[in-house]
């Protein structure tokens, strides 16, 4: 499980595997794509964005250029920013100028790391290996071209095929608003299992389970009801 971050290093442990003549290495590809995730959500119309800042890691591999969709279609402004405060606070800059200025454009202030086509190596390495597909996100469903599975010539290290899985539906509370959390339409807050039944040592969720989650981000800097 990873985004385009993680993607060319696992890419890249199956092609060193096909070199070596490892036969017991298999991956079970759960990788997704960011940026045709972003074009669902937007799609839906539920949420009303006036900027968005980009995330640094993914854009490194991306570049910058792949998020231009987002003035071109949707005239919502992205600032690409890195991790640490300052780049942040850059970002959220660049963000508030050009909501200012009523220009919706990219903007990279994470010029260390990020350049406009990203690492030509690493995505050649993910292409190589992969191929897109449609692809379930929890919270979001299916979402098209947001996956990427192991391709045909490689699929000797398809776990999928070696192991096959039944994949059952899953039953999640039906009060857990997590989905909606993801999308940005609601805050944690207004979850009504937030801070009751749901919390880091219980949680119900993903956006609790994981420690980068929205829900578990509120919950670890006391943002409570």
């Amino acid at each position: 499980v990873g985004f385009e971050t993680t993607a060319p290093t696992v890419a890249g442990a199956i092609i060193e595997a096909r070199k070596r003549g490892i036969d017991n290495f298999f991956v079970y590809s759960m990788h997704k794509l960011t940026p045709p995730a972003m074009r669902s959500i937007l799609e839906l119309g539920e949420v009303k964005l006036d900027g968005i800042l980009g995330p640094g890691h993914v854009s490194t591999v991306i570049g910058s250029d792949a998020w231009s969709f987002l003035p071109q279609e949707y005239r919502i402004p992205v600032a690409i920013a890195g991790f640490d405060i300052i780049d942040i606070l850059l970002g959220i800059k660049a963000l508030l100028g050009m909501i200012r200025e009523n220009k919706p454009r990219v903007v990279n202030t994470y010029l260390r790391s990020v350049k406009v086509n990203g690492n030509k190596l690493a995505q050649d390495t993910i292409y190589k290996v992969f191929e897109v597909m449609d692809s379930y996100w929890r919270g979001l469903g299916k979402l098209p071209d947001s996956g990427l599975r192991i391709r045909e010539e490689y699929r000797d290290f398809d776990a999928s095929v070696h192991f096959p899985l039944e994949i059952k539906e899953t039953r999640e509370d039906k009060l857990c608003r997590c989905g909606e959390v993801i999308r940005g339409v609601i805050s944690p807050l207004e979850c009504p299992l937030f801070d009751s039944v749901c919390n880091p040592s219980n949680p119900v969720g993903p956006c609790m389970v994981s420690s980068e989650g929205t829900c578990s981000a509120y919950y670890l800097y006391g943002v409570r009801r």
